[in-house]
């Protein structure tokens, strides 16, 4: 069962209710003027904790929106998986989903580094997305953008779905190491040695979507 600590550093009370006569004005449901933390729990796991200056709800939703957003997520031993800042973001009550938007940059502790205009987390399908623009850094320092990104949670496994282009570093290395690694494989038995093998072109760079045309597409912006 998951449920939500509050905590609440110099809060703001809500809007006082307008005076009789006077228009009337729908007040949120509750309403946070300060430094709030949500921490998020699975059963006594915490799962996540997000940090905001602003945030609040309105009745008839089980939406919460906070601004900005600064959210760290771990996994079951604690340590941290990725970190996500955001201008704002949107949270319902089962926190099963979270929508960020405005200067979005994610972070995976492995490396991988993307920033995009939105990003959109599902937890029933262990899914991060976005169909805006985005820029990802791989843990190898490649360099990609493009538009629509899909991945795992955790940013191990990712796509970038179209207009690809990017610039990969250490591609002649990276060959090389690739064919050695080939190589021992053969001999131990595992794979069987090409007979192209020296022209061969390496294997995907692991999460990444591959720039079309060649290893490099031209500088990403």
């Amino acid at each position: 069962m998951a449920f939500i600590l509050l905590i609440l550093t110099g809060c703001t009370p809500i809007s006082e209710e307008p005076k009789p006569g006077g228009p009337v004005v729908e007040l949120p449901l509750a309403e946070y003027k300060d430094t709030t933390i949500l921490n998020m729990y699975e059963g006594s796991r915490l799962s996540w904790v997000l940090k905001t200056r602003y945030l609040v709800k309105w009745s008839g939703t089980d939406r919460v929106r906070a601004r900005p957003v600064d959210l760290t997520v771990y996994d079951s031993l604690g340590k941290v998986l990725v970190r996500v800042n955001a201008d704002s973001g949107t949270v319902d009550e089962a926190v099963s989903f979270l929508a960020a938007t405005g200067n979005v940059h994610g972070r995976s502790e492995k490396g991988v580094d993307i920033k995009s205009d939105s990003l959109r987390w599902n937890k029933a399908i262990n899914q991060i997305s976005t169909e805006a623009r985005v820029r990802v850094i791989s843990e190898d320092g490649d360099v990609l953008t493009g538009k629509g990104f899909i991945s795992d949670a955790k940013l191990d496994n990712w796509q970038i779905l179209s207009d690809v282009k990017g610039v990969f570093q250490k591609v002649g290395e990276r060959i090389e190491a690739s064919e050695k690694d080939t190589s021992k494989q053969a001999l131990s038995g595992t794979i069987p040695i090409p007979a192209d093998s020296d022209s061969a072109p390496p294997g995907p760079i692991p999460g990444a979507a591959p720039a079309p045309g060649g290893d490099t597409a031209g500088e990403a912006p």
